[in-house]
């Protein structure tokens, strides 16, 4: 019999063991790989030299007819009008320009200074391309690695050339002198390859105006959040299941080149490296070369907000979808997403139009959607703005980001041949475009990482949510607060499944009482899943708490996702107005174990508040969905005495006879050694409820605490963990199986040992131990001894 403490501690340290040596392993090749990149020269390196004083000016216009004319003109930046002036970032020469034709203008002098700070991008800061923001070829490897790490669940995808490489080498004299080769222009594509489709397209793009330096970074903590968090956050795992999410970083590879050339000051360059059309101004400052991208799509092309001015920053290009990055992403989507609206501008798309299409930009705090080209509603306006609201919503579910939603000639400029109304113009899709927060194009690296990207996640979720149907399923109820209790239950033991089903989110148009509610086990309703109906007071509310109790019995050990969904009272156009689905995980393990005690959920909060991300031990793990080098979350627990006699294992020479001590002294982190002076925690983790009253001063608090919020072990009953009592070389057996993640063996012959058989509650997490060469039984001696037939146990 070993300590209860004894036994929680050795399986969180023989957890971190393992972690630790795969992350040395993994920091030492990515060392070698950075000092052999370092070494070597690279032939895409980009010369840094301090560039020319930007001025931060605010242009004040009469009327909207002079704003949109102003905005071509001066290229505006995309911030909000609705104060009366554009912003316009320019030089010296430039705004005196605009005094001497007679216009209202003045410079932003904290906006000003802000972007010309010679230590926001400085050597000794945090936040150069180096240390924070990346690289184009930065941003290529985090694809690589990300399809390294995930290889069933990403793939890199090129879906052609930018400017510069189709006509490579680009050359810019300076200074700085630029020469280089162009870049392939890549997706990552996200999805369970192992479950077919077909499913829905949730695409985004960033980074189609360069200087707008934070939404590449934002949408590659969008990928990273979706893949490592597939094991652990049930949202994370249905929508990499089952649905296609297609995300592309770096539109605009060329013109991110250019601005990285201004190293501690980047340049403000907008538009992409195209220099064939009689503009090669470099490096930008009273205009600039290129073609602005997001005036070059086949929708609405030159009608307005565009200018035939090569060196404009606003400048369409010679013809209509006449640039590489643009023809790519057109062509790309349109083969991914079909045309599902009529030609025809008031022809509305269907009920049940699929597919939703992001395209990120900054710095205005704003989420704009279809028509740019006009102030009038489009014909699905009605769910369009609908879905933006939603984007906005702090207290909608997954959270808004607060930022105003609005079609573009009512709260920004007119503009036309830009990729959102292509996308709801062509294909008939909703398209939005959040212009992110941010005092500016050049925020600093923390600040894109702690507050743009916490803004825009619940949003970003959102969209990829309701991609199967957007249009109706925004007429539906969010779904939150869903969990399971216990998470972790024994095959026939029962589970209460809780959720809230909620109308009532800000400027909500299809707000109404809830009328039922559903969930689902592992497979979705629009693959054939079975829907089991929740208990709540239905018809007489906006929000309305929703339970169900999970029977068990029929369900295989493992891991099982429970998909939640609502309604309301109101069908349109005869189907039902279900909402978006919110999950949670439940865990079933095999008969015979103690049931497990009511206690922590599985629920993902979602706030706009960055947390560290967490991991859940499961007994069923993809080995193929989990980064190896991610660390096991730090805590304030003290190792074990190194001295701890172990159980027997299969080292070479063979079992041991080593008896497993029943008294082992608690080592705590006190300097001197062992000590039994209990150790009071310094703070309270948080990501479960403690139920146990016996364990708060307790030198191994940390350790139970932590294996107890991830199923790994129990109490002796619902309030107690009996810290001083003993456990069995069984029990022991389960909570090192489930502290490393290993998948349930059963053997396909007889048992291995004699007194472990099959009906044995223990059985699948010995066995599993014994055949990964975690455990191992004793010899024959020590089998006799104890009564037993060899091979034995004794557990």
């Amino acid at each position: 019999m070993k300590s209860r403490l004894w036994q929680s501690f050795t399986a969180l340290l023989l957890v971190g063991i393992a972690l630790t040596l795969l992350i040395d392993a993994d920091d030492q090749q990515a060392k070698a790989s950075a000092a052999a990149a370092s070494a070597a020269p690279s032939s895409q390196s980009a010369p840094s030299v301090i560039r020319p004083q930007v001025l931060v000016v605010r242009l004040y216009f009469k009327d909207k007819a002079e704003r949109d004319r102003l905005a071509v003109e001066w290229g505006a930046a995309e911030v909000s009008t609705l104060g009366g002036y554009l912003t316009i970032w320019t030089d010296r020469a430039g705004y005196n320009k605009m005094l001497a034709q007679g216009l209202k203008a003045s410079i932003d002098e904290q906006t000003t200074s802000q972007a010309n700070n010679p230590n926001l991008f400085g050597q000794n800061s945090p936040d150069t391309f180096d240390g924070g923001y990346k690289t184009v070829e930065e941003m290529q490897t985090f694809l690589d690695q990300e399809v390294a790490a995930y290889p069933n669940l990403a793939e890199k995808v090129t879906i052609g050339q930018s400017w510069c490489e189709i006509h490579a080498p680009c050359n810019l004299p300076g200074p700085p002198n630029l020469n280089w080769n162009g870049y392939d222009l890549q997706v990552l594509h996200i999805t369970n390859r192992s479950i077919p489709g077909p499913k829905p397209v949730f695409w985004l793009e960033g980074g189609m105006h360069v200087r707008e330096i934070a939404n590449p970074e934002t949408a590659m903590s969008y990928i990273d959040y979706l893949l490592s968090n597939y094991n652990s956050n049930p949202d994370a795992r249905w929508l990499v299941d089952y649905q296609d999410i297609w995300v592309m970083p770096i539109v605009n590879p060329d013109g991110h080149h250019m601005v990285e050339a201004g190293g501690n000051n980047p340049y403000s360059q907008r538009k992409n490296a195209n220099y064939s059309n009689g503009c090669t101004t470099w490096p930008p400052g009273g205009g600039q070369l290129g073609t602005d991208l997001n005036r070059n799509f086949p929708f609405k092309w030159g009608l307005i907000g565009g200018s035939t001015a090569p060196c404009s920053e606003v400048y369409q290009g010679p013809s209509v979808n006449s640039d590489p990055e643009t023809q790519a992403i057109v062509n790309k989507v349109s083969s991914l997403i079909p045309d599902q609206r009529g030609p025809n501008d008031p022809d509305p798309a269907p009920l049940t139009t699929t597919g939703v299409l992001e395209d990120m930009h900054s710095y205005g705090s704003l989420n704009l959607y279809p028509w740019g080209w006009t102030g009038s509603p489009a014909p699905n306006g009605a769910d369009i703005a609908n879905i933006g609201q939603h984007m906005s919503a702090s207290n909608a579910y997954p959270p808004g980001n607060s930022y105003q939603s609005c079609q573009p000639p009512n709260c920004l400029y007119s503009v036309s041949g830009d990729s959102i109304d292509w996308a709801y113009g062509v294909l008939g899709i909703p398209a939005y475009t959040p212009e992110v927060s941010g005092n500016g194009f050049f925020p600093s690296y923390s600040y894109s990482q702690n507050t743009i990207w916490p803004e825009n996640r619940g949003q970003l979720l959102y969209l990829a949510k309701i991609a199967r149907t957007p249009y109706l399923t925004t007429r539906g109820p969010d779904t939150s607060n869903v969990a399971t209790n216990p998470m972790t239950v024994t095959q026939g033991t029962p589970s209460n499944l809780s959720a809230t089903i909620n109308y009532a989110w800000s400027n909500n148009s299809y707000a109404q009482n809830v009328a039922a509610a559903e969930y689902y086990v592992d497979t979705p309703p629009w693959v054939g899943g079975t829907a089991i109906p929740m208990n709540g007071t239905f018809g007489g509310a906006q929000t309305v708490p929703v339970t169900a109790t999970v029977d068990t019995s029929g369900l295989t050990v493992g891991r099982h996702i429970l998909l939640v969904r609502g309604r309301g009272v109101n069908d349109y156009q005869g189907l039902h107005s279900w909402g978006p689905i919110t999950a949670a995980f439940l865990d079933v393990l095999p008969n015979g174990g103690a049931t497990p005690t009511p206690g922590p959920s599985n629920t993902p909060t979602l706030t706009n508040t960055p947390a560290p991300a967490t991991s859940t031990p499961t007994s069923t793990p993809i080995p193929t969905a989990t980064r190896t080098s991610t660390p096991l979350p730090a805590t304030n627990t003290p190792l074990p005495a190194t001295n701890t006699p172990v159980p027997p294992t299969n080292t070479p020479g063979g079992p041991t006879s080593t008896p497993v001590p029943t008294n082992t002294t608690a080592p705590t982190n006190t300097p001197g050694g062992p000590t039994n002076t209990p150790v009071v925690p310094t703070a309270t983790p948080t990501d479960c409820p403690n139920p146990f009253v016996d364990i708060s001063n307790n030198v191994f608090y940390y350790a139970i605490h932590y294996l107890y919020c991830r199923g790994v072990v129990n109490g002796t009953d619902p309030t107690h963990y009996s810290p001083a009592g003993t456990s069995t070389r069984a029990q022991f057996a389960k909570v090192v199986v489930l502290g490393f993640g290993e998948s349930l063996y059963t053997p396909s012959g007889s048992q291995d040992f004699t007194d472990v058989p099959p009906s044995y509650w223990a059985y699948a997490y010995i066995e599993t131990g014994f055949h990964n060469g975690i455990l191992s039984g004793f010899d024959a001696a020590n089998c006799t001894a104890h009564g037993a037939t060899y091979p034995c146990y004794l557990p």
